[in-house]
């Protein structure tokens, strides 16, 4: 009977859970961060008085969200004093079990912009407009009117419309372009792909203090291609694996088992890359060891 119990508690967290985690990394950016949210979830939905509860989902999605805001208000003064670049980390594919057309929402451009929204716009902006919640609800999870929830999240849409536009690579698109990097980081031959650079492309790299990498980004295409150039002999020690991670394709560096780097891309105008991103933080690069490694 005890077993029966416990199973009948779990289901509804386990059927939760993808949306749970997908909303907790999109509003923290890590996923330690976001399996810590889940944890204090589980613990609270062990000990509510879940017979009083008539919809479970909504129950659990307003305790994520508002732990999400809390976690996120206590990491500010650690955010603003970030070494270097601060870039989401990257998810391999089979980390989050959600439907395919919410993958937009993982991109790194996506995430980085909504860095720049208060707490309760990001949560009213992605439980309205990724999670297809109403503002009925949204406006009870944040404890603020229904008004209130929609100028939140029309605040955080208004932010992301005015950011630089970007178009998605397809992935055969992501998968050449990453091909033509590779070859030209191991044959010296930069040509090719000096031509699929955009003029104003812009480099980016996420080492959080705890691994080597550029102090600051590095804009266009003359300073890339010769920062590349240099960091060659670097990277060609490692080996080079193409994987399919949860917002497309990167570039996956090891030094035997150990993952020293990922790598991606993305584009203005689904054609050029505008910019290249570098993950070097050890800390963030731990779902890729589990996942893909």
């Amino acid at each position: 009977m005890a077993m029966k119990d416990e199973a009948a508690m779990l289901a509804p967290l386990a059927a939760a859970r993808p949306a749970l985690f997908g909303m907790a990394y999109r509003m923290l950016g890590t996923v330690a961060d976001a399996e810590d949210v889940l944890q204090d979830v589980a613990l609270r939905w062990s000990q509510a008085d879940r017979a009083g509860i008539d919809n479970p989902a909504a129950w659990l999605m307003t305790a994520c969200t508002r732990r999400a805001i809390d976690v996120l208000r206590s990491s500010a003064r650690a955010r603003s004093d970030y070494v270097g670049a601060w870039l989401p980390e990257p998810l391999a594919a089979t980390t989050i079990g959600e439907p395919l057309e919410l993958s937009f929402a993982l991109e790194t451009a996506f995430l980085v912009v909504l860095e720049q929204t208060s707490p309760k716009e990001r949560a009213a902006f992605l439980m309205h407009d990724v999670f297809g919640l109403g503002h009925a609800e949204i406006a009870i999870t944040l404890r603020v009117t229904e008004a209130a929830s929609r100028k939140l999240a029309s605040r955080a849409r208004q932010r992301l419309a005015s950011s630089e536009r970007r178009e998605r690579l397809a992935p055969d698109r992501q998968q050449m372009l990453l091909a033509a990097f590779q070859n030209a980081i191991l044959t010296d031959d930069m040509a090719a792909f000096s031509a699929v650079l955009a003029e104003d492309v812009r480099l980016e790299a996420d080492g959080g203090g705890k691994a080597i990498t550029i102090a600051a980004p590095l804009q266009g295409r003359a300073e890339v291609l010769t920062f590349l150039g240099q960091a060659r002999n670097w990277w060609r020690g490692y080996d080079w694996t193409m994987k399919r991670l949860a917002f497309g394709y990167g570039i996956v560096l090891r030094e035997g088992p150990t993952v020293v780097a990922a790598i991606w891309f993305e584009s203005a105008d689904g054609h050029a890359v505008s910019r290249i991103r570098i993950m070097r933080n050890p800390d963030k690069l731990r779902t890729i060891v589990r996942r893909i490694g």
